[in-house]
């Protein structure tokens, strides 16, 4: 079995596996091979967009940001969420809909904009890893929750878990705002449908089953995990 075929068995039975280590080519190969097997098993929902903050491209020690797919199970509206893997995140992120997005027709191919949390997952047994690992495990696609529908710019959000404040701020991302994310993703992709988590700009905070993530500000969200 492959590594790609490894993650793929380990994303299908919820398992975890050792991390292993891989260069720039692999860690390429690995991610394509991985999410054409998710989006042939899942459908195509969306993307997510990674390390989009200087401080985690240097956590993770990462060149520039990078994109994982997210499959239609993947992306929820419901505010109990199971989380699938033992190793999560949450994090604030703006969610786009987008609506067969180029640079041609960007941004009125942005159908909603809305505030959502990110609940990143990885197949790996750890958060020990380095950007490319990140990158072949599908950027560690999870969760997403999709919240309430907003008019940017986000003008302040906290983050609390189980009523504790761990967070508050707004996007400041290495390209500019969420929307110029998504501008960065359609330069990679060429075009883009689905949701598109744009960056986290509150976390990543580690959670698990059990926690109530809360969210205060522009919009109030909260979600139970289990």
């Amino acid at each position: 079995m492959d590594k790609a075929e490894l993650l793929f068995e380990a994303y299908k039975a919820r398992k975890e596996v050792e991390p292993f280590e891989v260069n720039e080519k692999e860690a390429d190969e690995i991610f394509k091979k991985f999410t054409s097997m998710l989006v042939e098993e899942e459908s195509l929902g969306g993307y997510k967009i990674s390390l989009v903050t200087k401080e985690h491209l240097e956590r993770f020690h990462g060149k520039e940001p990078m994109y994982g797919i997210l499959t239609k199970p993947m992306i929820t509206a419901e505010k109990e969420i199971e989380l699938w893997f033992n190793h999560n995140f949450a994090e604030v992120e703006v969610v786009f809909l987008a609506d067969s997005c180029r640079e041609d027709n960007f941004p009125q191919c942005i159908k909603e904009t809305r505030l959502g949390i990110e609940l990143p997952a990885t197949r790996f047994n750890t958060w020990n890893l380095n950007a490319l690992q990140l990158k072949a495990d599908d950027s560690a696609a999870g969760r997403l929750y999709i919240g309430e529908k907003f008019s940017l710019p986000v003008k302040g959000v906290e983050m609390l878990i189980n009523d504790k404040l761990v967070g508050r701020g707004v996007p400041n991302f290495i390209y500019g705002g969420p929307l110029d994310m998504v501008k960065w993703l359609i330069s990679k992709l060429g075009e883009v449908n689905g949701y598109v988590s744009s960056g986290v700009f509150i976390g990543p905070f580690e959670v698990k089953k059990g926690d109530k993530v809360t969210i205060l500000g522009d919009v109030n969200l909260e979600i139970k995990l289990k």
